[in-house]
C-alpha cells in the first residue's frame, strides 16, 4: 500500500487536496491511503520520525519558522526514496 502524507497550512487547502487524493485511489484501482494530514511543518516531522510514508505532498510556503522546502530536505536525509 501507498502512504501519502500531506501538509498545507490552509485548512481549506488541506481537506480539498485530501479529498481529490482519496477519490483518485478509489477512481484508479489504487492500493493507497493518506497516513497522516498535518497544518504544520513541525507535525509531517514528528510524524514521519516514526512512520514512513511513500509520498509527500508539501505546501511549499508554510507560514512557519520551516519552510515546505526545508521539510524536503530533511525528509529526503532520512528517506532518499519518498516522492516530494
Amino acid at each position: 500500500m501507498l502512504s501519502f502524507v500531506v501538509c498545507d497550512d490552509n485548512k481549506v487547502v488541506l481537506d480539498r487536496l485530501s479529498k481529490m487524493l482519496e477519490s483518485l485511489f478509489v477512481q484508479h484501482d489504487l492500493d493507497a491511503e493518506i497516513s497522516f494530514q498535518s497544518l504544520t511543518a513541525e507535525g509531517v516531522l514528528d510524524f514521519l520520525q516514526d512512520h514512513t510514508a511513500n509520498v509527500l505532498f508539501l505546501d511549499i510556503d508554510l507560514k512557519s519558522k520551516i519552510s515546505g522546502l526545508d521539510v524536503a530536505d530533511i525528509v529526503r536525509k532520512k528517506n532518499k526514496e519518498i516522492y516530494i
